[in-house]
């Protein structure tokens, strides 16, 4: 808990309206206020996006959230591992405790962070493992284990997370990646903001609103 007693010192906790005095997070950790965070979450080493949501008691370490990005209740992101070349994989042996210190020695364990891009919906209960990798656009089922990298605008459901279709066909997700929606100021969404509510996403669409010189 000592690593988290700085979100109690910050004046986030009472300026950023959508911060929930009962989140903790690491001297690290980076939100703008536009971030969402709410009561129990436990960000650890975190960069949150703009417009982006971690929902209540989630666990984050070592994870960066594009923008406008939703992480369900209780979902899990960054897990830590253990080593698996030694005899035994408790950490009794390489980490500080409260148990037996004397047979702790510290072994160079690289952190391998986890990156989730913009405009990601990932589903309560889910497991992301430490070094993966979503795309923008994507997403992650309900109570789903992702163990690997998730193309853009996939979605993956499952334990171990396998892509079962994608949002939308290749043409659209290549110009989607190419307009980078996210990266408007809101005055520009504000401009187009009919684009948001159209029921459905084609090519004749996205021309329309943004056509190719």
């Amino acid at each position: 808990m000592k690593q988290y007693l700085y979100s109690f010192l910050t004046f986030k906790k009472y300026l950023y309206s959508r911060v929930s005095f009962f989140a903790l997070w690491d001297k690290k950790t980076r939100f703008t206020k536009y971030s969402e965070i709410r009561r129990f979450a436990k960000l650890k080493n975190c960069n949150i996006g703009k417009y982006s949501r971690v929902n209540p008691n989630c666990k984050l370490s070592n994870t960066t959230v594009g923008k406008f990005s939703a992480i369900g209740h209780s979902s899990e992101i960054g897990l830590g591992r253990h080593p698996l070349n030694y005899v035994s994989s408790q950490n009794i042996f390489y980490k500080n405790n409260n148990l037996n210190n004397r047979w702790v020695k510290s072994i160079d364990f690289p952190i391998l962070p986890i990156k989730i891009g913009n405009d990601v919906w990932i589903g309560i209960h889910s497991l992301i493992m430490d070094g993966v990798s979503i795309g923008d656009g994507a997403v992650v089922g309900a109570c789903s284990v992702v163990t690997k990298d998730v193309p853009p605008y996939a979605i993956v459901v499952g334990s171990p997370s396998r892509i079962i279709k994608y949002r939308f066909e290749k043409a659209v997700i290549d110009r989607l990646l190419e307009i980078e929606w996210w990266n408007f100021s809101d005055d520009e969404i504000s401009g187009c903001i009919d684009f948001f509510r159209e029921p459905e996403i084609n090519l004749e669409i996205l021309n329309k609103y943004f056509p190719k010189h």
